[in-house]
């Protein structure tokens, strides 16, 4: 059997080695040591973004998520056809 597919791999959370500004609001400031969010979009490219709107993309990421979830959920009340 394959194994699982992670969809997310080039979605992690880091702790910053240096001071870095925040990708989508330049006057958010990640601090060396703080947590950040970082998100690969190459092998050479990478955004980072501080806890704040880490936090909001990720909600908006787990209700799309959610939303494919429900397309590939069976539903609960369907009544087995004879």
């Amino acid at each position: 059997m394959a194994a699982v597919k992670n969809i997310l791999k080039h979605v992690s959370a880091e702790v910053a080695g240096r001071r870095r500004k925040c990708y989508r609001k330049k006057t958010h400031v990640i601090l060396k040591g703080d947590p950040c969010l970082v998100v690969r979009d190459g092998p050479q490219n990478q955004t980072t973004y501080c806890t704040v709107c880490a936090s909001e993309i990720l909600t908006k990421a787990n209700g799309a998520l959610a939303d494919l979830h429900t397309h590939f959920t069976a539903p609960h009340d369907a009544a087995p056809q004879a």
